[in-house]
């Protein structure tokens, strides 16, 4: 990557690609997007017969949809049209009570609460936009124009007028497929260190006298 002067005031960011030297244009989010909304903005009929999950913002975890037993089932029937056209172009965050957490969605059987906004991206390249949308330009966007009082909401109109400053296609995809391998390297050390946890704790109980022994059973 090559370092930008400082003294040449262009809409360009600090570190970039080699062989790039084009202004970034300022655009909407909006423009870049085919649809963005959010779920359903009530309670559904749950079923324990059926087999899609009702989630809201606490269910995007670190890149991942995350289903915990306490998320409930619900029936296809309730799905609405939106939920039904989410793809692999669809970003998921979450916009009431906590603010900006992100997903991808990978074809899971969801249906969605109203903390749940998904954002399907058309125009520009979704790797891009899903680590755009984790910089503290925007994030401070976001917490700047929340409405509420007790819990703070993200409104869609909010979303849609974000704005960005995007380069062209072929730079938006070296920049997300890099911060895409970044996230995929986090996420293998935080499995290796999962793994290492648990190993310590297997150690620490078998490597020390319990229940009246005099010796350890390693």
């Amino acid at each position: 990557m090559a370092k930008i002067d400082d003294s040449v005031k262009k809409k360009v960011p600090e570190l970039r690609f080699k062989g790039f030297t084009d202004d970034w244009e300022e655009r909407k989010l909006s423009e870049g997007t085919s649809k963005i909304g959010d779920g359903l903005h009530g309670t559904p009929n749950y079923s324990d017969n059926g087999d899609v999950f009702f989630i809201n913002g606490n269910n995007l975890v670190n890149g991942k949809i995350v289903i915990t037993k306490e998320t409930k089932l619900v029936t296809e029937s309730n799905q609405s049209k939106d939920d039904k056209l989410l793809n692999m172009d669809t970003i998921l965050m979450s916009i009431n009570g906590t603010i900006g957490n992100l997903a991808w969605y990978n074809n899971e059987r969801v249906m969605l609460g109203k903390s749940a906004a998904y954002l399907t991206v058309s125009n520009f390249d979704k790797k891009f936009i899903f680590s755009y949308l984790q910089t503290s330009t925007i994030k401070n966007y976001f917490l700047n124009n929340l409405t509420g009082t007790t819990i703070k909401n993200l409104g869609l109109k909010t979303i849609r007028d974000t704005t960005l400053f995007v380069p062209t296609l072929e730079e938006q995809q070296k920049i997300g497929s890099f911060f895409k391998q970044l996230d995929e390297t986090i996420a293998l050390h935080q499995r290796k260190l999962d793994l290492l946890k648990e190993q310590k704790k297997g150690y620490l109980q078998k490597m020390f006298p319990k229940n009246g022994a005099k010796v350890p059973e390693l």
